[in-house]
């Protein structure tokens, strides 16, 4: 069930970037809270997504899943997302040799089965190579339109400060 990987994403997610992790909360219980009085469908997903009744204590906070199968990806970069929000990519499955190559950074990482990696798709230009084998990867991601529609404000850069002063008063 992809309910409880994609909570503990949103559980790192409150730990690399509080901000984003609460301005993604609030998006999430306004949209539930709009879903109730508007779309009773759209309720119910959301509880389903938000793993609501489960005992966790921690809502999944990315509204957007995609799946890449056995192929890799142009450079490229992501335009409807903003710049300081982190995408997450998880890949799976049994395969060698893939690298996800960052461009702007002139860095490729390696992305082999079991990895996660959290990063700007906006801001840095990047693409994955193809491979032999069997490759999934989960994409993670938020798009501007909801927050713009939900009128939830933009959330400010992730600094070093930040995590200092979280990690002292935590």
């Amino acid at each position: 069930q992809m309910s409880y990987p994609s909570t503990i994403l949103s559980a790192a997610l409150s730990i690399m970037h509080p901000p984003m992790y609460n301005a993604r909360l609030r998006r999430m219980e306004t949209l539930s809270a709009w879903a109730a009085e508007n779309d009773e469908l759209m309720g119910d997903a959301l509880a389903d997504w938000s793993m609501l009744g489960t005992g966790w204590s921690i809502t999944m906070v990315y509204t957007n899943i995609s799946l890449i199968a056995n192929q890799g990806t142009p450079f490229h970069r992501d335009p409807h997302s903003q710049s300081n929000w982190y995408d997450i990519l998880v890949s799976v499955s049994e395969y060698k040799n893939c690298d996800l190559d960052i461009l702007t950074l002139s860095v490729k990482l390696e992305d082999s089965p079991g990895t996660a990696i959290a990063f700007s798709g906006r801001l840095l230009h990047h693409g994955v190579n193809k491979v032999e084998g069997n490759r999934c990867c989960f994409v993670y991601y938020m798009q501007d339109n909801i927050h713009n529609f939900l009128q939830v404000p933009a959330t400010e850069w992730m600094t070093v400060a930040m995590v200092r002063n979280a990690l002292v008063s935590g």
